[in-house]
């Protein structure tokens, strides 16, 4: 089932459900895959239906193209607030890579993006909601928004400092630089890099593979991550023994556990 909307310039965003794996593709190759607010809308109806879908088990965004996409499309303006701070931070809570990046931070399944080529601006800022970030050995990464006179505000700041620190975000942030995707592994932004010509394979590969996973355990394990990384140690491990203590309890899990201990006794079932 495919579904894709189109604009004026030829960019659309194309959404398949293929066996569990909906793959979300950004493609308006004349803008090098700039986003228009109706093309993130559209990404955030397709994460709506994602966490709306029993049958659904992973989402994958990637995009076709030069880039992966140079972010968020300007050249249109954005509104002016005549020197009111406060109009400014209500347009920032309002817009929908605000509103993207919080449901696919609280939707309890795998979301994946791949990075094929270059990520930059609100692209990258969308990327940091993601679960796992992959990315070709030919991407590179930047939040290039310090060259006019702002900073990433669709939670590119606050997502790149949690994740990485001040250090590293100083460099992306406040100087503006661009970072390979070998250097993007080495300081934690994405997990992992392959080489260009195995590289959808490679990431098919690894949606296949969550999408296998059990998916409560995954939920849970979402949720308990994210508590734990705000808390301290003794309170962190609480997170755990309660994550656990519903887990236990589950079918998923003695289904899960049935199934390893009859394969470990006949680890050749059929045979000889």
């Amino acid at each position: 089932m495919q579904d894709a909307t189109s604009s004026e310039d030829g960019g659309s965003v194309n959404v398949a459900a293929d066996d569990g794996l909906l793959v979300v593709t950004i493609s308006r190759p004349k803008k090098l895959n700039a986003m228009t607010e109706g093309m993130v809308e559209q990404i955030i109806q397709a994460a709506l239906r994602f966490g709306d879908d029993a049958t659904l088990r992973v989402m994958l965004i990637r995009a076709e193209g030069r880039y992966f996409s140079a972010g968020m499309d300007v050249s249109g303006g954005r509104p002016t607030f005549a020197g009111s701070s406060y109009e400014a931070r209500r347009y920032y809570r309002g817009i929908g890579i605000q509103r993207l990046g919080e449901i696919l931070e609280t939707v309890e399944k795998p979301v994946v993006v791949a990075h094929h080529a270059a990520c930059l601006g609100g692209a990258l800022e969308l990327s940091l909601s993601c679960d796992f970030r992959l990315a070709s050995d030919a991407a590179t990464y930047g939040l290039p928004e310090i060259n006019i006179g702002v900073l990433p505000g669709s939670g590119g700041t606050s997502r790149l400092t949690r994740l990485l620190g001040p250090h590293w975000a100083r460099w992306l942030i406040l100087a503006g630089e661009t970072i390979s995707a070998q250097r993007a592994l080495e300081v934690g932004l994405i997990h992992d890099v392959y080489p260009a010509a195995e590289f959808e394979q490679r990431v098919s590969e690894f949606c296949r593979k969550l999408g296998a996973l059990p998916p409560e355990a995954f939920a849970i394990g979402k949720l308990a991550i994210e508590l734990a990384t705000d808390l301290e140690r003794g309170q962190g491990r609480n997170v755990e023994r309660l994550a656990n203590s519903v887990l236990f309890i589950g079918e998923e899990r003695q289904q899960r556990l049935n199934a390893f201990l009859n394969r470990k006794r006949d680890p050749h079932p059929g045979g000889d």
